[in-house]
């Protein structure tokens, strides 16, 4: 009896080791595919950083010494605002700023991340998502410096002047910093909206819509946007929580009147109870985010 059950053992044993051997090529292929896919997404940006600073700070092409004589940084005397009420004028302005840069970037990516999910495979998905992972890898306030060190490379180098790249007003001043500001969230919103998209493209539901012949046009609208819609909320509201943390950097960086370079300025000047309120104005902001974001998801449904 003993001998019968060590070899029933024994014969498990080897079927197990079987199996694992022959599973063993693909499992270590994803292994080396799952591993790729980090060192690219770990790597991929900080090298790409490291090329663009280096290449547009490099001294023998810019130099940068005589930049506060130069016209290129124009509207940027004011030190502290002289509002008669500066609390609502910088929370105003902030808010602004901040719908700018989100209606950009819900503009761009739920649609790009519609496409992307309907899309079939190919390069251009690869690389597609390889750009969003670049963008969203990278902090608000490189892209702020990236942006404003092109805009000066281009005045410096070639005369050339698209936009002001410091300073405050509701005009072509509100580009660059709602630009900077955006890169992060439309990424974001981006990978999140296509991840939706296509995990309910692949739903039995819409399997059994297409088997019936209807097309993209009626599925899209009738079946899978109505329940990717939550999740895209979700990805909105969030992405909006993460520009508003990066708000005080880009408006350091633009000189742009608002809550986060007044709330710099209230300190270096001994105004704390400003400085307090402007403090207290984005914890209510950031918690009144996370509580939308929160109630979107909670709305997530399924239907046919």
């Amino acid at each position: 009896m003993l001998l019968s059950s060590l070899s029933v053992v024994a014969d498990c044993g080897c079927a197990v080791y079987d199996r694992s051997m022959r599973e063993s090529p693909a499992l270590r292929m994803r292994l080396i595919l799952g591993s790729g896919r980090v060192v690219l997404e770990t790597l991929l940006p900080l090298a790409v950083a490291y090329v663009v600073v280096s290449f547009l700070a490099d001294p023998t092409r810019l130099d940068t010494r005589e930049l506060r004589a130069n016209s290129l940084l124009m509207n940027t005397t004011q030190l502290f605002r002289q509002d008669s009420n500066p609390f609502t004028a910088a929370v105003g302005s902030s808010a602004i700023l901040m719908l700018t840069a989100m209606v950009g970037a819900v503009a761009i990516g739920v649609p790009a991340g519609i496409a992307y999910a309907w899309a079939g495979g190919g390069p251009l998905k690869t690389i597609a998502w390889s750009l969003s992972t670049l963008a969203f890898s990278l902090p608000a306030f490189f892209w702020a410096v990236v942006i404003e060190l092109v805009m000066i490379l281009l005045w410096v180098r070639m005369g050339v002047r698209f936009l002001p790249t410091a300073g405050f007003g509701i005009d072509e001043h509100l580009v660059l910093p709602s630009l900077a500001l955006g890169i992060r969230p439309a990424a974001y919103i981006f990978r999140l909206s296509a991840t939706a998209v296509e995990e309910i493209r692949h739903a039995d539901y819409v399997r059994t819509a297409i088997a019936k012949g209807l097309g993209a046009r009626q599925i899209l609208p009738r079946h899978v946007l109505p329940n990717a819609a939550p999740n895209i909320i979700a990805a909105t509201v969030l992405a909006a929580r993460g520009a508003l943390s990066s708000l005080v950097l880009i408006e350091y960086v633009f000189i742009w009147g608002g809550a986060g370079l007044t709330f710099v300025q209230a300190l270096g000047n001994g105004r704390m109870e400003l400085a307090v309120a402007l403090a207290l104005s984005f914890a209510v902001g950031s918690a009144l985010l996370a509580l939308a974001a929160d109630l979107a998801r909670a709305r997530v449904r399924v239907s046919a």
